[in-house]
C-alpha cells in the first residue's frame, strides 16, 4: 500500500465547520471511483456507488480538532478558543498555522523556565488554559491586523512523516478513516451492496454532521471508520475490566462505547469476515468515547451500526501515530465487507 493519499489528507486543514479544503480533495477522489457525489446542507459529502443488496453507508469524518481565532489584540497577539477536545498540556510552544487571508505560521507562546518563579511550586507547572494562551506570529502588529480576523481557523502546523512501520501526522483522527474508506472502495472488486460513502462534518464538535447525512441516505447498515485511542503506552491506567486497544493487532471492532451499543449481528459478521481472511482484529467493549456510528444508529427509523477503528496513539495532539499494518488490515476488512454485505443482510 502507498500512503500518498493519507499524506494529502493530513496536510489539508479542516477543523470542525471549516472542512471545505478537505471536502474538495475527497470530492475528487470519490469522482475518480465513479461515484455520484453531492453535498448536504451541513457540508457532508455523500458519494453513491450503485450495487445490489442492502443500502450500506461507510462514514468517516473530515474534521480535525483545532482552534478558532477569538480575538486579535492591538499588539498582534492572537487569542483562540479550542474546537474539539484538546488538552492544554500539548499546546504550549507548538507550531500552529492561522488560516487567514493567507496561511500564517506561528507558535503558541510559552514561558521559559528561566522566568518561572521558584516559589510558585506546582502552579508554575500547570498548563496555561487554551483560552488564556496566545499565538505569536512574529509579524508587525499592523500586518497581523490585515491578515487575521476573528473566526479564522487555526490548526497544528506539524509536518507528517513515515517509516517502514508507522505513519506520523496531525489529524489522523479521522483522516485515517477517510483514507481507509476511499482505499477500500477502490480495492473492492465487486459490491454486494448499494454503497454510500459519507465524509461527514463536525464530528469533533458533537457528532453533528453524520446524523443528517445518514438520515438523507436512509441506509440499512452503517459502518463508521475511525481512528481510535490506542491505550498501549506507558502510564495509562485502565480499569480492571477494560481491555487495552493495542497497535499491531489489527482494527478495533467496537461492541460498545459511551453513546452506542453496536448491532450485534453486524459485529459478528465483521468478526466472521476477519477470521475467514485471517485479518487480525480486536473485539473491544468500552464505556468511553463516541463515533459517528452512535448518531447514525438513531437517525430516522434507526440503523444497524458499528464502528471499525484504526488504533491511534496520541490522538488530538500535534502528532499522532498509526501502524501501517493496522491501516492495511482495516482497509482489507472494509473491502471484504463491501463485497459481502449482502450475506449479512440475508442472514439477519
Amino acid at each position: 500500500m502507498t500512503y500518498r493519499l493519507l499524506q494529502q489528507l493530513v496536510q489539508t486543514p479542516g477543523i470542525s465547520g471549516r472542512e471545505e479544503k478537505v471536502r474538495a480533495l475527497v470530492v475528487d477522489r470519490m469522482e475518480q471511483l465513479g461515484a455520484a457525489v453531492r453535498t448536504d446542507p451541513m457540508g457532508s459529502l455523500i458519494g453513491h456507488l450503485p450495487g445490489p443488496g442492502p443500502r450500506v453507508a461507510l462514514v468517516a469524518h473530515m474534521d480535525e480538532v483545532g482552534f478558532l481565532v477569538s480575538k486579535v489584540e492591538p499588539a498582534g497577539w492572537v487569542r483562540v478558543m479550542p474546537v474539539g477536545g484538546i488538552d492544554p498540556r500539548v499546546c504550549g510552544a507548538q507550531k500552529v498555522v492561522v488560516h487567514g487571508r493567507r496561511d500564517v505560521p506561528g507558535i503558541v507562546g510559552s514561558t521559559p523556565p528561566h522566568l518561572l518563579k521558584k516559589g510558585d511550586g506546582a502552579a508554575s507547572k500547570e498548563a496555561l488554559p487554551i483560552e488564556e494562551s496566545f499565538i505569536d506570529l512574529g509579524l508587525p502588529a499592523a500586518e497581523i491586523q490585515t491578515l487575521v480576523q476573528v473566526g479564522d481557523p487555526v490548526t497544528f502546523g506539524t509536518e507528517g512523516w513515515e517509516n517502514e512501520h508507522a505513519f506520523f501526522a496531525k489529524a489522523l483522527d479521522d483522516r485515517v478513516g477517510l483514507y481507509a474508506m476511499l482505499r477500500a472502495a477502490r480495492l473492492a472488486d465487486r459490491r454486494g451492496c448499494d454503497l454510500y460513502l459519507i465524509a461527514s462534518t463536525q464530528e469533533e464538535y458533537g457528532l453533528r454532521g453524520a446524523g443528517p447525512a445518514v438520515f438523507g441516505v436512509q441506509p440499512h447498515i452503517v459502518l463508521a471508520l475511525e481512528g481510535t485511542v490506542a491505550s498501549d503506552t506507558p502510564g495509562i491506567k485502565l480499569p480492571a475490566n477494560t481491555m487495552v486497544t493495542a497497535q499491531g493487532k489489527g482494527p478495533e471492532i467496537r461492541l460498545s462505547d459511551r453513546a452506542m451499543l453496536s448491532h450485534r449481528p453486524l459485529v459478528d459478521f465483521l468478526v466472521q469476515l476477519a477470521r475467514e481472511a485471517q485479518i487480525p482484529h480486536q473485539l473491544i467493549v468500552k464505556n468511553t468515547g463516541a463515533t459517528d456510528a452512535a448518531i447514525s444508529q438513531v437517525a430516522g427509523v434507526g440503523v444497524q451500526a458499528c464502528a471499525l477503528s484504526v488504533p491511534t496513539r496520541y490522538l488530538h495532539a500535534p502528532v499522532a501515530m498509526v501502524r501501517k499494518t493496522d491501516v492495511a488490515h482495516t482497509v482489507a476488512l472494509t473491502s471484504a465487507f463491501i463485497q459481502r454485505a449482502g450475506e449479512m443482510a440475508a442472514a439477519v
